[in-house]
């Protein structure tokens, strides 16, 4: 990212923030909130107002929420210090990302594509740790930011030596402001053997 994109993300978060506040969490991590532990820290990354990252501590995890908009961080950490919620922010470009090894027990990412976090993802999450990862799969040839979305059945096999507890990928309506594109999610759990990279 650039920081023509913090600029853009941080007029836009000025304008709508309040809206942003309002949007749920993702439902897959809905769904699967059951399999969440009831303490620990998660990482909320390319978080936004961190409605997944807010879900998260609501439920006993500390959590720590990156994203490139200052703005939206600002919004987030609001939120959660006015309902009490160990939520703690940093602005953080994941173009280039490092986080430390076996560290987190939950990773959420949502909407967000940026192929160095894979790696990144497997070391950080300790074994047993959980990831959530939700963004866009390139269904037409000719999207016109391909690096923005996944080739078909790319997310499941950069994570296929994990535990997948859920995988799909669906296609979703054309809009005026999207392409024809499609979603993968999934639900995937690092192994307790070591040998995971």
């Amino acid at each position: 990212m650039s920081h023509q994109d913090a600029e853009r993300w941080n007029s836009r978060y000025s304008e709508e923030g309040e809206e942003w506040l309002e949007r749920q969490p993702r439902q897959i991590l809905r769904d699967y909130a059951r399999l969440l532990p009831d303490q620990g820290l998660a990482l909320d990354a390319a978080a936004g107002v961190a409605n997944n990252g807010f879900f998260l501590a609501q439920r006993g995890l500390r959590v720590i929420a990156l994203d490139i908009s200052e703005t939206a961080l600002r919004l987030a950490t609001r939120r959660a210090r006015s309902h009490g919620l160990p939520l703690y922010a940093a602005v953080y470009d994941l173009a280039d990302p490092w986080l430390p090894a076996n560290h987190f027990d939950v990773i959420v990412n949502s909407h967000f594509l940026e192929r160095a976090t894979f790696i990144v993802y497997r070391k950080a999450l300790k074994p047993g740790g959980l990831l959530f990862f939700e963004t866009f799969v390139q269904i037409a040839a000719s999207t016109a930011r391909p690096d923005y979305y996944l080739d078909p059945g790319e997310l499941r096999t950069a994570f296929q030596d994990f535990e997948i507890l859920h995988w799909e990928e669906e296609r979703t309506p054309q809009s005026a402001a999207h392409p024809d594109r499609g979603v993968a999610r999934l639900v995937a759990r690092k192994p307790k053997r070591r040998n995971c990279r």
